[in-house]
């Protein structure tokens, strides 16, 4: 059995050469590297000094906190404040709950969560009210920023868990005898009516219930 070889994994290292015009100063080393995979992961960086191949200094303490940086991470759980799920009705007055988990921030300090309604269609911030939502898919993007600077974001339109879904039906009522919208006085008649619906989400158990209306009176 052959074994799949792994990609090899580099320390992340970085120099600069300097020269010194008085024995005490400061110079600059900096690391340019790919850090998306260090969400919710703190990095302390160490350093070395040398003169040629002399080692003459040494700076590495894992838990000095002037070499520790920090890469926050943050999660989030969208849900309807009326239903308590995924699941929205397209009223004039929608309230969305947004639950953001966080991770690896320091405490004490002020940060600021700032969330955008996404349309998962267009892909575009959404900029009309809760009742031209019906039929409709919105995610809900987050921010964090720390002294006016954005430090983590959440933004994915495919993560169910940012997601809320705003159904939409229409329906079409016929006189089961003859299937057109007219109907007799009869005793006992039957009218069907289909119900077309869009935006459910699928493997959940829903409830249809209809009502008669007189139209003069509206009740």
């Amino acid at each position: 059995c052959r074994k799949l070889s792994r990609p090899s994994r580099k320390p992340v290292t970085a120099e600069t050469t300097f020269k010194p015009k008085k024995s005490s100063g400061s110079a600059k080393v900096t690391f340019t590297f790919n850090a998306s995979s260090l969400k919710g992961k703190t990095i302390v960086v160490f350093g070395e000094l040398y003169q040629e191949d002399l080692k003459l200094a040494v700076h590495a303490d894992i838990t000095d906190q002037d070499q520790t940086i920090y890469f926050p991470e943050i999660g989030t759980t969208a849900k309807d404040k009326e239903t308590d799920m995924n699941l929205s009705q397209a009223d004039k007055e929608v309230t969305l709950v947004d639950t953001v988990a966080y991770k690896n921030l320091l405490p004490g300090e002020e940060y600021v969560m700032t969330g955008t309604l996404m349309d998962k269609e267009t892909g575009k911030p959404v900029e009309i009210d809760g009742t031209s939502l019906a039929g409709k898919t919105v995610v809900v993007f987050e921010s964090a920023t720390y002294d006016g600077k954005e430090f983590a974001t959440h933004a994915d339109l495919e993560d169910n868990g940012q997601t809320i879904y705003f159904p939409e039906i229409a329906t079409t009522a016929k006189d089961k005898a003859d299937g057109d919208h007219f109907a007799k006085t009869d005793k006992e008649i039957t009218i069907v009516d289909t119900v077309k619906y869009s935006n459910l989400i699928p493997g959940k158990e829903y409830a249809l219930t209809g009502t008669l209306m007189d139209k003069e009176t509206k009740e």
